[in-house]
């Protein structure tokens, strides 16, 4: 068992989770409500781009050359909207995700908003110097006092868990913090993952996509029950290199349905999936996947999975992988009950 957070870092996490949120909230509007515009000179895409993306969003900033003396790409982007430490502290990149959210969004954002991110960033910046300083100084690392358990946010019809998958290189995430749902999107923290094996600890391989489920617990053909335009999308995006990917979920029947959606570029197209991997109580995971190939120049879905199965509210996961070389990206663990 790992040893708790010491409480000056988990002020520092709160505080960067609070700003993250704020900033991720016109992510998700822009998402929501903006068109995705190529950049200047350059042609339109051929396949539909979603608005808000990471991709978008850094393309926006260098387009419009929203971060001087900062080069900007869409890991940056993912690291500011997901609290990471090394990004959220800095405030030329924190306040260029924010503009450009807001000029996707179609939001005006004036010098008073910018100048109160660039306050918010400094000060994460410096609850992170003091929390280093207290660690040299305290004599040994102070254990969190027993708290009462807080209530669990009621966002839609899930929240996010801080679990991670037991799977190699994730992403560096502040803390442990929940993700945060804002508005009509939902915030998920992202998992990378590459192809030189697992952890040393020996993993049960994923189920089938059906195991256990019946009924409409699975749509497997979601396109023609599902609408990604009308449907939630979580943020951020599953984007990495020239793969395109999101996780999505939406109601249907009275219940609520969960799954991704993965594509590539045109001007550098790669094979790969996606896939939404589900478990019940029993712990074990099934796999929901689906291939994209390298020709493919749309979108290619996985099937939506409910968030009960049998009488029992499961624990989704969503993920985009790329097939040469190796790379998948997930979101962190969704529990539904």
């Amino acid at each position: 068992m790992s040893d708790p957070m010491a409480p000056w870092w988990q002020e520092v996490h709160r505080a960067a989770q609070l700003l993250a949120s704020t900033v991720g909230a016109a992510a998700a509007r822009a998402g929501r409500d903006g068109v995705y515009t190529a950049p200047p000179g350059t042609p339109q895409p051929r396949r539909r781009r979603q608005a808000g993306s990471l991709r978008h969003l850094a393309e926006v900033i260098r387009t419009e050359r929203l971060a001087p003396g900062l080069s900007v790409d869409k890991d940056i982007v993912a690291g500011v909207l997901a609290g990471d430490l090394r990004y959220i502290t800095d405030p030329t990149a924190v306040v260029a995700v924010a503009r450009a959210a807001h000029q996707i969004g179609g939001v005006p954002f004036d010098d008073t908003e910018a100048q109160r991110l660039t306050v918010a960033s400094q000060h994460v910046a410096a609850l992170v110097e003091a929390a280093r300083e207290a660690d040299r100084v305290a004599p040994e690392r102070v254990p969190v006092a027993a708290q009462e358990k807080s209530p669990e946010p009621v966002v839609l019809d899930a929240y996010f868990t801080t679990r991670r998958p037991g799977r190699r290189r994730r992403m560096l995430i502040a803390g442990s913090a929940a993700a945060v749902l804002v508005g009509a999107a939902a915030g998920a923290a992202l998992t990378l993952r590459s192809g030189d094996g697992a952890d040393g600890g020996e993993q049960l391989a994923d189920a089938d996509c059906h195991l256990g489920a019946g009924g409409t617990d699975i749509v497997m053909e979601t396109t023609k029950v599902f609408k990604d335009d009308t449907a939630t999308r979580l943020d951020p995006t599953l984007d990495f290199d020239a793969m395109n990917g999101s996780a999505r979920y939406d109601r249907y029947q009275g219940r609520t349905y969960y799954w991704g959606r993965a594509g590539s570029d045109d001007e550098a197209p790669h094979a790969g999936g996606t896939r939404v991997r589900w478990r019940t109580a029993d712990g074990r995971w099934r796999s929901c996947a689906t291939a994209l190939a390298v020709t493919e120049r749309g979108y290619v879905h996985t099937p939506a999975v409910a968030t009960t199965i049998g009488g029992q509210p499961v624990t989704v996961q969503i993920c985009l992988w790329r097939d040469t070389p190796h790379r998948e990206n997930c979101t962190a663990e969704v529990a539904t009950g």
